[in-house]
């Protein structure tokens, strides 16, 4: 897996921010559940990210669209390197709109804090559960798979669809308005999306022309006044 040395951080300083983010979980996870995690924003400003100048803030340590509704599009773009296995935490608040997490993504080149990848879509509760491919290139793979479902993509793109679970009692995990806790586990082909300890779907993608091993962390902002908050984030890479 190939991580920027930036990514890296001195021993020290990854105590100290352990310990800093430790306080402030209100989920209270045990210290060997956190064991190998780094956080990745720091809960003070936008320092290690990149987006559209005035699209997003850091408020009560939470990094916030600003729901301007003459923004379009756009990311909020990690800038600590491009990991390929690794599991992702942080807590998202949706309020407005349409947002999302995305993973193992790319920048598009012609259009400024765009990114086209794997994305765990950030809406109403009734719409959770979704991994899209962002900016998809073919319309089969915008839905990639949704709340209850397992979903394999072979090798020449034929998808494979097993329920595990009812979708719509899946998706009543998820609060609007509310804290809610989303981990993401990226390993080899296999993508899982859990909110508040339930899992809510999975992708097992071996698409040969579509499939992606690694890219950039990002938050987006659908533009149209968007209103979600994400904080404690923080990654650990797995081997």
């Amino acid at each position: 897996m190939e991580i920027d040395v930036a990514f890296v951080l001195h021993k020290t300083m990854k105590k100290l921010a352990l310990s800093f983010f430790s306080l402030a979980l209100p989920f209270a996870f045990a210290a060997d559940d956190e064991a190998g995690f780094i956080p990745i924003f720091n809960g003070l400003n936008l320092d290690g990210w990149d987006g559209v100048p005035g699209a997003w803030k850091v408020e009560e340590g939470a990094i916030v669209c600003t729901g301007r509704k003459d923004g379009g599009k756009n990311w909020l773009i990690w800038q600590g390197g491009e990991p390929a296995d690794f599991e992702l935490r942080l807590e998202f608040k949706f309020e407005a709109g349409n947002s999302g997490v995305q993973v193992r993504s790319h920048l598009i080149d012609d259009k400024p804090f765009h990114v086209q990848g794997y994305q765990i879509e950030i809406a109403q509760s009734e719409k959770m559960g979704l991994w899209h491919h962002s900016l998809s290139p073919e319309k089969y793979r915008s839905h990639l798979a949704l709340a209850g479902e397992k979903t394999t993509y072979a090798a020449n793109g034929k998808k494979t669809v097993k329920e595990f679970g009812n979708g719509k009692a899946i998706k009543k995990h998820c609060k609007d308005g509310e804290w809610n806790e989303l981990v993401i586990i990226v390993k080899g082909t296999k993508l899982i999306q859990k909110i508040n300890g339930h899992v809510f779907s999975e992708l097992n993608d071996l698409d040969k022309k579509y499939k992606m091993k690694s890219g950039l962390i990002a938050l987006q902002d659908h533009g149209k006044g968007t209103v979600a908050s994400f904080r404690n984030i923080r990654l650990k890479p797995l081997d």
